[in-house]
């Protein structure tokens, strides 16, 4: 009878840790990007009163016979699956519609080869309260650093337009050019193009806009440009006479980084002369959905692109292990971290799509501080909104009652062995 009651006991006890389950997700059914968790219960420890047998030429088998001792939480599990968009109305805000986390952490962490960090050391959460601080890094509300790529200066850009005489022929240009697939044009618009397919019959084409600038494949914390101070060069001829002067930097501009193709290093400026010494002051951001590309206008009017947001990717996300409110880490269980760019817009050095990609090099491997970085699939940053709770509240409730009637079934059979006890003390009267 004794049995009976650790059983109960033990069911008492199980019960009440999946009421703790149950309280955890109402308590949180209003807060943001929050993931639900499920339990299961498990049979506890079985005893074996008379084993089983197999048949004979004879008699038959018997099957064994056994007593439990009741039941426990066998496991409480994430439910790591996009829930529904909240709008919010902060250009800043994102929702990750699909797989993915955000990557966030102190300001200094290094990735690849000769980097001190690796993935798996970083904070990776889903919620995505963003904004930019009063240092100019972007951070999420509990001012952790939020981590992607840098905007540099395109080479490709760079070298069709460097020189004013020598820029590429105009694709509405009369008689019009010869359009050859891989060849850059100027557009309508004057926008650098790349020609990539020709048709050999209609002679119709596709064109891939070049950027000026375009996100470095080294992952480092998203901070805005640094602001430019008014510079003049001396403007000299071919004898090295000075014959005028030239603005190199207009005040309040932003002043890109600068990437070393080489080691992979994003550097803030290369000449502190041309900068104040403070980081642009922005406002009408915005984040493309598509590309998790930041687009922020300064105080001088200058439209600039900040960079792009990097998603990390779990092998098993309902594997991650909570560390610090919304915080994740992908400690045992998780599987291995890749790193993704939304709509595959950022690619590694050695990728022939690259920007970066050197055709002429001998070998193609990447830098020491570039992480292999994949496609994100499907997956988009939604901005001006948040990912609402994954709590559901209807199923937590009905969840609550049958564990509510569990807990008292459990209370009955304690007062049911109490009772049988009672009887069996009371014998001898």
């Amino acid at each position: 009878m004794t049995g009976a009651m650790y059983a109960a006991v033990a069911g008492l006890r199980a019960h009440m840790s999946a009421l703790n389950v149950i309280g955890q997700n109402i308590s949180n059914v209003n807060t943001n990007a929050y993931k639900a968790t499920r339990y299961t219960f498990l049979e506890a420890l079985y005893t074996t009163v008379r084993g089983g047998s197999n048949g004979s030429a004879l008699l038959g088998g018997k099957n064994p016979a056994q007593n439990g001792y009741g039941s426990s939480i066998g496991t409480i599990d994430l439910d790591m699956s996009t829930k529904n968009y909240t709008p919010t109305g902060r250009a800043t805000d994102v929702m990750i519609d699909g797989d993915g986390m955000l990557i966030v952490g102190d300001k200094t962490a290094t990735f690849g080869k000769n980097g001190t960090n690796k993935l798996s050391d970083m904070f990776l959460t889903r919620l995505g309260n963003l904004e930019f601080d009063n240092q100019g890094y972007l951070v999420d509300g509990q001012g952790q650093v939020v981590y992607g790529f840098l905007s540099v200066k395109n080479p490709i850009y760079e070298a069709q337009m460097g020189d004013p005489t020598k820029l590429p022929p105009r694709l509405d240009a009369n008689p019009a050019p010869t359009i050859t697939a891989g060849n850059y044009y100027l557009d309508k618009d004057g926008q650098l193009v790349q020609v990539t397919d020709v048709d050999a019959t209609t002679g119709a084409y596709k064109v891939k806009v070049i950027d000026e600038y375009t996100p470095a494949p080294t992952l480092t914390a998203i901070r805005l440009p640094m602001m430019a101070s008014l510079v003049e060069e001396d403007i000299k001829d071919a004898n090295g006479n000075v014959t005028g002067k030239k603005t190199v930097t207009k005040l309040g501009d932003a002043l890109y980084p600068t990437y070393d193709k080489t080691t992979g290093e994003v550097k803030d400026v290369d000449d502190p002369t041309k900068c104040e010494g403070r980081r642009c002051k922005v406002d009408s951001i915005s984040i493309d959905e598509n590309t998790g590309r930041i687009t922020c206008t300064t105080s001088s009017g200058q439209a600039i692109v900040v960079g792009t947001i990097a998603i990390a990717k779990v092998d098993n996300p309902n594997g991650l292990t909570h560390v610090d409110g919304h915080y994740y880490k992908a400690l045992d269980g998780a599987g291995d971290v890749s790193l993704t760019s939304v709509g595959f817009s950022v690619k590694n050095t050695d990728d022939p799509e690259s920007p970066f990609y050197d055709p002429a090099a001998t070998t193609h491997d990447m830098t020491g501080a570039e992480e292999r970085i994949i496609s994100s699939g499907t997956t988009k940053l939604i901005s001006g909104g948040l990912e609402s709770s994954g709590t559901d509240l209807a199923s937590e409730i009905s969840n609550m009652i049958m564990i509510q009637r569990g807990y008292q079934a459990n209370t009955r059979i304690v007062t049911v062995t109490d009772s049988m006890l009672e009887e069996l003390v009371n014998m001898k009267r």
